[in-house]
């Protein structure tokens, strides 16, 4: 017997949340270290440099600790589905869209085809900032963009599937909601 596809309606569920997996969590922290060491590099090398490698000290250790603390103690960094919408936790904002006021989501890509390519999961929805909202239609012809490198709970998923799941969600709600509306 075959599986059913993730995007299947029996394989939706009530909930579901997308998160970045441990390793993508631990690279910016894993920079920051580079810049910690460098630092202190600077600060014990033979012409020391107390002033900038201090600052580099600090700057590392604030940024991987609030890097850290963002995405383990605030559950920042991910996406919460449920059958009413879903809840875009990004580093500095958390956003709450019903399934009604947001397009389908496609993907769009930065990147050659010799290089390596970033693709983001992308939507519309009237919220946020103009400016950000203006930026984000400029970069990738949506106004919403999730955040990069987001998988389900079990560690799979890529850009176009998690692109795909979130357009059945959304497909399915939509359509729950025809049915409850009142026929004139």
């Amino acid at each position: 017997m075959a599986e059913k596809p993730r995007t299947h309606p029996s394989r939706l569920g009530d909930s579901a949340t997308l998160k970045l997996p441990g390793w993508r969590r631990g690279v910016f922290p894993f920079a920051c270290a580079v810049v910690v060491a460098s630092g202190i590099g600077l600060m014990s090398g033979e012409e020391p440099r107390t002033e900038t490698g201090g600052a580099m000290v600090l700057i590392g250790l604030l940024a991987g600790a609030l890097f850290l603390f963002a995405t383990n103690a605030l559950n920042r960094l991910q996406v919460h589905l449920d059958r009413e919408g879903l809840t875009v936790a990004k580093l500095w904002t958390v956003r709450r869209y019903r399934w009604d006021e947001v397009s389908d989501f496609t993907v769009s890509g930065r990147g050659s085809a010799r290089g390596a390519k970033l693709s983001y999961v992308v939507f519309n929805a009237d919220r946020g900032t103009g400016i950000g909202r203006a930026m984000n239609r400029f970069l990738t012809g949506k106004t919403q963009i999730l955040p990069v490198g987001l998988v389900f709970e079990d560690g799979s998923g890529d850009a176009i599937i998690v692109a795909d799941v979130l357009n059945a969600w959304r497909e399915r709600a939509l359509k729950h909601a025809q049915r409850r509306a009142p026929k004139s």
